[in-house]
């Protein structure tokens, strides 16, 4: 396979296509300053479009509608109460569960945690 110099690059675009050579320098061409407007000219800016006085729309307005429709989440909230969703579930022990505590001890304090009652303090339900 020949060894192919640095100085040797493929030919550009419009050389592969128009077949002709293009001379390609190490440094672009010196460019003279950018073509001045004539005198007198000034640019044309943007301008809004007309305004309806009546304020009903133009012919050939559109106009597009869009309705939304969001569905509330369910917040739940931890020890919040599930009948009203106002108050909050407190733990008391019934009297049967205190005095099995009191006369059984070992076993009777796991008999008292074991018949634990909820009840809201909004509401007043037992759980």
């Amino acid at each position: 396979m020949e060894k192919r110099d640095i100085q040797d690059r493929p030919p550009t675009y419009d050389q592969a296509i128009h077949g002709t050579s293009v001379l390609i320098t190490s440094q672009p061409a010196p460019m003279g300053p950018p073509p001045m407007a004539p005198p007198g000219y000034y640019p044309q800016l943007p301008t809004a479009p007309p305004i309806n006085p009546m304020g009903y729309g133009t012919i050939g307005e559109t106009v597009t509608t869009t309705t939304s429709i969001t569905i509330p989440e369910q917040i739940i909230i931890v020890g919040g109460c599930p009948v009203c969703r106002i108050g909050m579930l407190e733990e008391d022990y019934t009297c049967c569960g205190i005095c099995c505590a009191i006369f059984l001890f070992p076993i009777g304090i796991l008999c008292c945690l074991c018949m634990k009652n909820k009840r809201c303090t909004n509401c007043g339900a037992q759980f």
